[in-house]
């Protein structure tokens, strides 16, 4: 009977945690779509490529979702409980408390478990290729704005004007160019009746280059006084525009460290890292992070646990906002939490005592709550 009952208990709160985690994943996701959309200029960028983008910044959400989620549905399953009286069918057929709470402790133990297994090698792959992705977008290539019927002007001292240009096969048709070249100041105006855009972004080399295939055209090559210095008729000519070395390499961040990169950093001194090109802030940031991603699967726990109890209570007497109280629990604990951080940031504390003392601030509400369900139910 006991078995049943904590089926029946399990199944009624995870699919509550299953659709608040995407619902809080979603809306936090709504806040980086913004700064991706401004991103997104390039032409070269695939809707696959975003998609893929969208992905991995998801993903590296899932462990700032996933112990709000969890609170509140805890809260939600218990208040419908105990709002229908299951909570008080289930206690007076024998039930203890304890035996009601098991099952949202063994779910919740679950998903700490798998929350900090992601936390080790997969969010920080995630973050890793987001950092990437965002580069990639962010790199404007040199062909980009070279449009039909408009001057472009991203590359210093160059002027192209191309009447027509086939945004698929890069084909062109009456096109203008004036080149500058500041070292001698000499000018260069060069008409073409087509050609084509020979345009080349090598992975491997990290090269990117930009040339234009003319024909039928001329070369006129202006003196600085403005005369006319010669002027040269081409059937074919290939005119190199420009070419830049790009990367696509990240720096190293602590949120991008896999379990082991991490520990190996937090176990050097400060004068080890250094010598690799990290500063002060870097190095607290990895100590921060290291013992983060131990808190939030231990914090879905104690979420689980206060939500337990408020969800309940905060439905049988005198109080029954579960909801606000939830609210100003959490921003409790977070003011707290990022006080106490910003003190161990200043060296006054140990990057523990910053997460151990807003712990004990949810185990203290925690253990007040499961108190007092024996004379609220």
């Amino acid at each position: 009977m006991l078995k049943l009952y904590s089926s029946y208990i399990a199944s009624s709160f995870i699919l509550p945690f299953l659709v608040s985690t995407t619902f809080f994943v979603s809306f936090l996701m709504t806040f980086e779509l913004l700064r991706i959309m401004t991103l997104v200029s390039s032409d070269e960028i695939t809707a696959i490529f975003i998609l893929g983008l969208v992905g991995n910044i998801m993903t590296t959400l899932i462990p700032m979702a996933i112990p709000i989620s969890i609170f509140f549905s805890t809260i939600f399953c218990l208040s419908k409980l105990s709002g229908d009286s299951e909570y008080i069918a289930l206690r007076a057929a024998g039930l203890q408390k304890k035996h009601i709470l098991k099952p949202f402790l063994v779910v919740a133990l679950v998903v700490s478990v798998v929350v900090y297994f992601l936390n080790q090698d997969l969010i920080p792959n995630a973050h890793r290729q987001v950092r990437k992705k965002i580069k990639i977008i962010s790199s404007a290539s040199l062909i980009q704005g070279l449009k039909s019927g408009q001057f472009f002007t991203n590359i210093e001292n160059v002027t192209i004007f191309p009447t027509v240009v086939d945004e698929v096969t890069k084909d062109i048709e009456d096109i203008f160019i004036h080149i500058y070249n500041s070292k001698n100041k000499l000018e260069k105006i060069i008409f073409g009746g087509s050609g084509k855009v020979l345009h080349d972004k090598n992975e491997e080399t990290g090269i990117e280059s930009f040339k234009l295939l003319l024909k039928e055209g001329n070369i006129v090559n202006v003196l600085p006084d403005g005369k006319e210095l010669e002027k040269i008729l081409f059937k074919e000519y290939i005119l190199p525009i420009s070419s830049k070395r790009f990367s696509y390499r990240t720096s190293m961040k602590e949120i991008m460290m896999n379990k082991e990169e991490l520990e190996d950093f937090t176990n050097s001194t400060f004068e080890e890292v250094k010598k690799q090109g990290f500063n002060k802030k870097d190095f607290f940031n990895a100590k921060y992070e290291y013992w983060n991603r131990l808190n939030t699967p231990i914090l879905c726990i104690l979420l689980t646990f206060v939500g337990f109890g408020l969800g309940v209570t905060g439905n049988r007497g005198k109080g029954k906002n579960s909801s606000g109280r939830a609210i100003l629990i959490l921003i409790g604990y977070y003011v707290l939490f990022f006080a106490l951080v910003g003190m161990a940031k200043d060296g006054s504390i140990p990057v523990p005592i910053a997460l151990i003392v807003p712990a004990s601030f949810l185990i203290f509400i925690g253990v007040r709550n499961y108190r007092r369900l024996d004379w609220v139910s």
